[in-house]
């Protein structure tokens, strides 16, 4: 477990903060792409790491990044009007470029010369159905990570984003722990728990599978062993931890055959927003994606406002007049995850918990990012800076025989230790 303070540095991210220093070397999706598709739309209000942030796309069809708050006075930018090649400020005319110049000052005296004065603007990259932007230091900004996805036709990935009432750390350790996918997520996993199926997905029977892990120049990978039920054959499900807080999770039998990208992105301490970019070699569904996830349901997710619609104060939402065929009284493996992080409270104390071997990969993931700030404080680039992402993979597969679970992924290259 870690000590309170060690939770409090893990987890808190906005200015000012380490983990904060480290979120800001990275770039980060602040928004989906089909949310600002109309050039001169409307613009969006936007936080991002405990920033309020204002992201628009002008009518000549680019998009800009700002601070939300006009540098005159304050009144929100996300008020503004949408112009050719900018944002004008409602309260006192002042337009700003997607560089943060002042284009104009309506009500400056004809006899005064306009102050030089810049808005904060922030670089941005629009790429694989994200808005991305770098918050961070200009000398120390990075080339921009390209995922592999990125290169497939649109139709071959499903973009969603959901935000939840938890702190990022609770959303990513639920997706990095292997052994809850065989019991949280039972009806997809073990769908003849109950007698009602004979169905079996891979080896997910097994819900106490071990685990291997190795560091790697992007962060780390671990293997999760599993047995199949009748003690023939096996499974090993490779997820790789990307810097700062993403991860690939394998399809398989479980998923059918894809990938799934996912990234925990903080809003701020206690709110999160998950971006998941499903993509495989063929078109894919939304509506098919949605119904997967369990967000197709209007009282659990607005795909308006990509609210997750859950509280600690909703667990009237939870189906247990079901729960004999139903395991979790929830539908859906993307909100069974979200349910449980918003069941922690909005920021969770790590100094109470117990942990036992199915978590090491929790651990590890924790070790990695302290590490990471340990080593910026010592003026040092924190792990997986300016890694090229495109050869990251995940792998749902028969254990290699004779070789090590490694060469499954041939293209990770393994950090050696210190």
């Amino acid at each position: 477990m870690l000590t309170k303070e060690q939770n409090e540095r893990l987890c808190r991210v906005g200015p000012g903060t380490p983990m904060g220093a480290l979120f800001r070397r990275f770039w980060l999706p602040v928004c989906t792409a089909d949310k600002l598709i109309e050039p001169g739309g409307a613009p969006r209000a936007e936080r991002l790491l405990g920033q309020d942030l204002v992201v628009f796309r002008g009518k000549d069809g680019q998009v800009g990044v700002l601070d939300e708050f006009c540098i005159h006075r304050g009144a929100s930018l996300a008020l503004g009007r949408v112009e050719e090649c900018g944002l004008r400020c409602l309260y006192h005319g002042w337009s700003f470029g997607v560089d943060g110049s002042v284009l104009d000052i309506m009500n400056i005296p004809a006899d005064k010369r306009s102050p030089k004065l810049r808005a904060r603007a922030y670089p941005v990259v629009e790429e694989g159905g994200l808005i991305w932007t770098y918050l961070g230091p200009k000398e120390s900004q990075p080339a921009f990570r390209r995922y592999a996805y990125m290169d497939l036709p649109d139709a071959n990935r499903v973009v969603l984003m959901w935000k939840t009432n938890a702190n990022w750390v609770q959303m990513l350790e639920g997706g990095l722990d292997s052994s809850h996918v065989s019991i949280l997520h039972t009806n997809a996993a073990r769908p003849g728990w109950g007698g009602a199926s004979d169905k079996k997905v891979g080896a997910m029977d097994d819900t106490g599978p071990s685990l291997e892990i190795e560091d790697t120049q992007f962060g780390y990978h671990y293997a999760a062993f599993r047995g199949r039920a009748n003690g023939a054959g096996g499974n090993v499900r490779i997820t790789p931890f990307i810097m700062p807080s993403g991860r690939i999770i394998p399809g398989g039998a479980l998923l059918g055959y894809n990938s799934t990208l996912l990234i925990e992105v903080p809003i701020d301490d206690e709110h999160t927003a998950t971006y998941s970019v499903r993509y495989a070699d063929r078109p894919m569904s939304r509506a098919d994606r949605l119904r997967e996830t369990g967000l197709d349901d209007p009282g659990i997710y607005s795909q308006e406002t990509q609210e997750f619609l859950f509280s600690r104060m909703e667990f009237n939402k939870q189906r247990r007049d079901l729960m004999e065929t139903n395991w979790s009284g929830f539908r859906g493996i993307s909100t069974e995850d979200a349910v449980i992080a918003v069941s922690m409270g909005p920021l969770y104390d790590r100094s109470r918990e117990n942990l036992i071997s199915s978590d090491l990969a929790i651990v590890r993931m924790r070790r990695r990012l302290l590490d990471s700030i340990d080593r910026m404080e010592r003026g040092l680039e924190p792990v997986g800076f300016n890694v090229d992402s495109r050869s990251i993979e995940a792998v749902d597969a028969s254990p290699p025989d004779g070789a090590h679970w490694r060469t499954l992924v041939p293209s990770h290259r393994i950090e050696e230790p210190a």
